[in-house]
Parts: C-alpha cells; structure tokens; sequence
C-alpha cells in the first residue's frame, strides 16, 4: 500500500478506535461496541507496524537523530547552498 493510502488509514482507524472509546465509556456492557473496538485497535497497530516498517515515522519521539542525519547535516539557518535562499544563495554576511 502507499504511505499516502496507509497514513490515510491510520488516520482513519485512529478516530474509529477514539470514538468506540468515547461510545464505551457511557455503553461499558456493549459487547459489539468492544468487540467493534478490539477490531479497530487490532488493525490500527497492524498498519501502524507496517508504516513504521516501511520507514515512515508517526510521531517525533520516533525519529533517529542518528540515523537520519539531523545532527550532521546544516542547520537551516547556517546556510546551505542547496537551500537558495540562505546566507550564500542572498549574499548576506
């Protein structure tokens, strides 16, 4: 599936999954709710699984500093000439 389509899913299950929370927390004896529930939670941590493996991150607590090369690459602002719009690319000292 295409991250587009897949994140378009988790999105999708994510609010499926809070709005059965939300249902439950005034119906907690409806067994199709919490079924319909466990079913959502279940297919929202599979596509969650396989948007992460295919090296997308959800969220920043799940991004590798190091393995992505944040803390080598140029800051934004120390001017990057691939930027074209930064110190070297606007002459500004």
């Amino acid at each position: 599936m295409k991250n587009n389509d897949l994140l378009m899913q988790i999105m999708m299950l994510d609010f499926a999954v809070q709005d059965a929370s939300l249902f439950l927390d005034t119906h907690p004896c409806d067994e199709e709710a919490m079924r319909y529930f466990n079913e959502a939670a279940t297919r929202l941590k599979n596509a969650k699984r396989e948007y992460r493996n295919q090296g997308n991150v959800l969220v920043n607590r799940e991004i590798d500093a190091y393995q992505n090369g944040y803390l080598n690459s140029p800051w934004p602002w120390e001017g990057d000439r691939k930027c074209g719009c930064m110190k070297n690319a606007c002459n500004i000292q």
